[in-house]
């Protein structure tokens, strides 16, 4: 039941994630926003099924990592046309906290 809960949610995020930019394609072109949005959507959740067919079939299993690896693989193959999914893919991936960029706030910062 998790497993199904994390592709949901992940799904909902590549919907997010790829269907305005398919949609501002589609708009200058024949199809339209719509269908550039669902055109999008379809290009980036094919590639995650063909990662989780291709893990399927090397591992005869499918763990909460691999999800998470097919949804990181389908982003960053898609972060290349796009520099702020690709600073934040990169944001995501060192995933630490530097404590040396918090400083203390003084009455003057606020």
């Amino acid at each position: 039941m998790n497993k199904l809960k994390n592709i949901l949610v992940r799904s909902a995020g590549v919907v997010m994630f790829a269907f305005l930019p398919g949609a501002a394609i589609g708009s200058v072109s024949t199809v339209g926003w719509v269908l550039g949005g669902l055109i999008g959507v379809g290009t980036v959740l094919a590639s995650i099924v063909i990662f989780f067919g291709v893990q399927l079939a090397w591992d005869a299993s499918l763990s909460d990592s691999d999800i998470e690896k097919g949804f990181r693989a389908a982003v960053a193959k898609h972060a290349d046309s796009n520099p702020e999914v690709a600073s934040a893919v990169q944001a995501s991936a060192n995933d630490t906290l530097e404590w040396s960029d918090l400083q203390e706030l003084d009455e003057s910062d606020r």
